[in-house]
């Protein structure tokens, strides 16, 4: 009888336990601090390298200066190019977009960078040549102008398809986009995935 009365006692604490969430969902002064909503680009957006017109910087990640040019990181987005001869006032040269760029580096003629998951390498000795032309970088052979895409290793980094935080809710990757970064917002509906 003990046993039965013991065992009756623990399963109806079971039964009246309530998830932690729904303790904070229904707490009036619990506030919703936000989910985590995905930027990302598709594998085709990740493979549209090209050369442009120069344009507003927008966040910068990383600078370079080298004795001709100077280069600014734009993150996600690309390498702003600028001529250099007087320090105090660039000329704006050209944009190199190299979607889902984090990090970049030049290094005796090449500008070494990553796209997404990606390490590329540009020749760009023949940069002031082409400035005023917007082609695609894929389409230019770097040993006939001194320019162009000269060498790309796939998939040789690897990023987490989730946020760094841990304990929240966040929108569930897929396996067809690259996952740039993750935005913190506030959102009416709930999320499915949670980490």
């Amino acid at each position: 009888m003990p046993k039965i009365l013991l065992l009756v006692f623990f399963a109806g604490i079971m039964v009246s336990c309530q998830k932690f969430e729904s303790f904070q969902e229904n707490d009036p002064s619990y506030a919703n601090e936000g989910y985590f909503v995905k930027t990302s680009l598709s594998k085709l957006e990740l493979n549209n390298l090209r050369l442009e017109q120069p344009r507003a910087i927008g966040k910068v990640s990383d600078m370079f200066v080298d004795e001709k040019y100077l280069y600014v990181a734009e993150y996600a987005k690309g390498v702003h190019v600028f001529k250099n001869p007087n320090a105090v006032k660039p000329e704006a040269m050209a944009f190199i977009n190299v979607p889902a760029l984090r990090k970049f580096t030049v290094k005796d003629g090449f500008l070494i960078c990553d796209s997404g998951n990606d390490l590329i390498s540009f020749k760009i000795s023949g940069l002031d040549l082409l400035a005023n032309r917007l082609i695609s970088v894929d389409s230019l052979s770097a040993s006939t102008i001194n320019f162009g895409l000269a060498n790309r290793k796939s998939d040789l980094f690897t990023f987490p398809n989730y946020p760094i935080e841990r304990n929240v809710y966040f929108e569930c990757p897929d396996s067809v986009d690259f996952v740039i970064e993750w935005e913190k917002k506030v959102m009416d509906k709930k999320l499915n995935c949670y980490r």
